[in-house]
């Protein structure tokens, strides 16, 4: 089924067409969706970036707890 479209009489900021048969304005601002787009992209990018440095910084963690165990256990079998 192909939707009909009207040209807007007085277009506002991206809204050009209504679709014929339910009169609903159709966006057809491309830069717009274009700029949403790289905008999200960036964010997930970001997102993604930051959940891998908390993993990385989660592990640094658990290895300086790890060393310090291992500190503490040759210690004890120096001492004995």
């Amino acid at each position: 089924m192909m939707i009909e479209k009207l040209i807007v009489k007085d277009a506002v900021s991206g809204f050009t067409e209504r679709e014929s048969h339910s009169k609903a304005l159709l966006n057809t601002d491309v830069d717009s969706l274009l700029s949403y787009k790289l905008r999200k992209r960036k964010f997930n990018e970001m997102r993604k970036n930051s959940d891998e440095m908390i993993t990385v910084k989660n592990e640094v963690e658990q290895i300086k707890s790890d060393l310090v165990e291992i500190k503490q256990l040759l210690l004890q079998i120096t001492q004995k």
